[in-house]
C-alpha cells in the first residue's frame, strides 16, 4: 500500500495500572501530548460501568472532541481496562488524532479509524510507553463522495435529525440529549458518527463535542450532544430529543437550506 493511500495518526492510551491508579500507559511517538490532552481533561473516563443481565459489566463508548488549535480532531474509544489491584472493573479511553479536512472531505470516516484502532489494541493489549502511529487506509475518490450519515435512517428519524440541526443552528452552546429507548452501545456508537459527519459536512455547524452514551453528571457539561438509552439527571441548558419523533419540533433556519438538504440526501440514500 503506497503513502499515498493510507494516513498515519498519533494516538495515545489511557487507563488504569497496578497500584498507581489512572493515567497515561503508551503515547505515538510523535504526539504532542499537552496538546491534545487539555480537551479531555476531568472527563478522560465519564462513563460509568455498566452491569449486565448476566452480572458481568460493560464498557463501550465513543466521544468525540474537535481540537481547533490543529484543526483536528479527537476520537475517544472507551472500553474496558484491566481489573485493579482489588478486582474492580476499570475504564480505558483510546484517544487518536484525526486531521479535520480528510474527516471533512470523506477521506476518512469514524468508523474507519476506529475499526484501525481496535485492530491496534487486538495486536498489542499490552501496549506500554511509547507506540507506532495508527495506520489508516484513505478512502476511494467514489466512497468519499457518498452522502454522509448514509445508513443513518435505522437509527434515527429524519424529523428528529431536522430538530437536531435546528437547534444547532439557533444556539451556539445548546446542548441535546437524545433519548434512544431500549438501544444497544453498538447502535448508539454507530449513530454518534454519522449525526456528526452529517452536521458538520457543510461547516454551517461548527463541530461539538460529543458522547454515545449517558455521561456521568460530573462530566455532562463538558458535551453538547449526548446520545442515552435513558433519561439522566441534566441542568436547564439540556434539552432532551426523542429520536423516533415523526415530525420536527422546531421550524427550520431561514437560509440555511444546505444542511437541510444534505439531512435529505442522507436519508434518501441506501
Amino acid at each position: 500500500m503506497s503513502d499515498e493511500t493510507v494516513l498515519e495518526l498519533e494516538h495515545w492510551i489511557y487507563g488504569a495500572s497496578h497500584e498507581k491508579g489512572y493515567g497515561t500507559k503508551a503515547e505515538s511517538r510523535g504526539l504532542n501530548g499537552p496538546l491534545y490532552m487539555r480537551y479531555l481533561e476531568g472527563h478522560l473516563t465519564p462513563v460509568r460501568v455498566e452491569k449486565t443481565a448476566g452480572g458481568g459489566t460493560l464498557i463501550d463508548a465513543r466521544m468525540i472532541h474537535p481540537a481547533p488549535a490543529n484543526r483536528e480532531v479527537l476520537l475517544s474509544i472507551l472500553g474496558r481496562g484491566v481489573a485493579d489491584e482489588y478486582n474492580r472493573p476499570t475504564i480505558a479511553n483510546h484517544t487518536v488524532v484525526i486531521p479535520f479536512d480528510a474527516l471533512r472531505m470523506g477521506q476518512l470516516r469514524f468508523a474507519d479509524v476506529e475499526a484501525a484502532t481496535i485492530d491496534f489494541d487486538r495486536k498489542f493489549p499490552k501496549a506500554l510507553g511509547k507506540i507506532d502511529p495508527i495506520t489508516v487506509a484513505v478512502r476511494p475518490p467514489g466512497e468519499s463522495q457518498e452522502p454522509r450519515g448514509s445508513g443513518i435512517r435505522r437509527l434515527i428519524t429524519k424529523a428528529a435529525v431536522d430538530t437536531l440541526a435546528s437547534r444547532f443552528l439557533a444556539d451556539h452552546q445548546g446542548r441535546t440529549l437524545i433519548l434512544c429507548r431500549g438501544s444497544s452501545n453498538q447502535y448508539r456508537n454507530e449513530l454518534l458518527y454519522h449525526l456528526v459527519e452529517l452536521l458538520h459536512a457543510g461547516e454551517e455547524i461548527a463541530l461539538f463535542p460529543a458522547i454515545s452514551d449517558a455521561p456521568t453528571l460530573s462530566a455532562m457539561n463538558h458535551f453538547r450532544l449526548a446520545i442515552s438509552s435513558r433519561g439522566v439527571r441534566a441542568d436547564g441548558s439540556w434539552t432532551l430529543l426523542d429520536a423516533s419523533i415523526d415530525q420536527p419540533t422546531l421550524p427550520p433556519i431561514k437560509g440555511k437550506s444546505l444542511v437541510y438538504n444534505r439531512i435529505a440526501e442522507a436519508f434518501a440514500s441506501t
